[in-house]
């Protein structure tokens, strides 16, 4: 066997090593990939339902207490009307 053939037939088991490998990566790729899809699905599913009963909690507590509502209320907005006129000058 010449040199040059010897050296062909490195550079295909080469190119091959360096196929399979780049395979196995992309493999592990799209699984880490979905994984973490899944996880973020949860956590956005999980804040959902977070959000939506403590929505329920204020709506409740707002109905029993509603001057204290009004009065929280009126004191955020005045509390931000300080902050956005500072925020403009």
């Amino acid at each position: 066997m010449s040199d040059s053939n010897k050296i062909e037939e490195v550079q295909k088991k080469i190119g091959r090593a360096v196929n399979e490998t780049s395979e196995v990566i992309q493999e592990k790729v799209e699984k880490t990939y979905d994984d973490l899809i899944d996880r973020i699905q949860d956590e956005r599913e999980w804040i959902e339902r977070e959000l939506r009963h403590e929505y329920r909690n204020a709506r409740r507590y707002v109905r029993a207490n509603p001057e204290k509502g009004v009065g929280i209320a009126l004191l955020a907005g005045v509390v931000i009307g300080i902050l956005l006129g500072r925020s403009t000058k």
